[in-house]
């Protein structure tokens, strides 16, 4: 049956609170580094986590347009944080892929984030915090599911190695 639309808009404002703390902690720097532009962090992140892909696939995986891939695909290139190659199953097509100091930028903004939180929720022990990152997973996985299908980045496990 699923929940109820009122407890569906329960769950609205803290999701809201959180992507207004995420935007103050990135303004604030909790979320950056010298080494990797404020905006293209996201994207830097979601390469070393997802494995080589599409620049299209990226777009699509993160719900932006294209030209803002572009872009951010741009600051990254020229910072040394990713690197292109062809597919070798289609010349046409380029893959996108970090770089050693890319995955090592990731590292550490992880790091940063991951203290973040934990000072911020000294309180909590760990078996809570597990719980709501169980709970927070499947909740986008579903919501993602809905809203835009099982968009992912092709690629097999040859291409894979490596990037983590």
């Amino acid at each position: 049956m699923g929940p109820t639309q009122e407890t569906c808009s329960e769950l609205l404002g803290p999701l809201r609170a959180l992507l207004g703390l995420k935007q103050v902690a990135m303004q604030r720097g909790h979320f950056t580094t010298e080494q990797v532009p404020y905006a293209a962090a996201g994207l830097l992140t979601e390469l070393v986590y997802r494995g080589e892909c599409r620049a299209s696939d990226l777009a699509q995986h993160r719900i932006v347009d294209a030209s803002v891939v572009s872009r951010q695909v741009g600051q990254l290139e020229q910072a040394g944080l990713i690197s292109r190659r062809h597919d070798p199953a289609d010349k046409r097509v380029v893959l996108l892929r970090a770089t050693a100091e890319g995955e090592r930028a990731v590292a550490a903004l992880e790091r940063k984030k991951a203290e973040w939180i934990g000072e911020a929720l000294a309180d909590w022990d760990d078996a809570k915090v597990r719980d709501l990152a169980r709970l927070l997973g499947e909740a986008m996985a579903d919501i993602r599911r809905y809203t835009i299908g099982d968009a992912v980045c092709a690629t097999d496990s040859a291409t894979k190695e490596g990037t983590r």
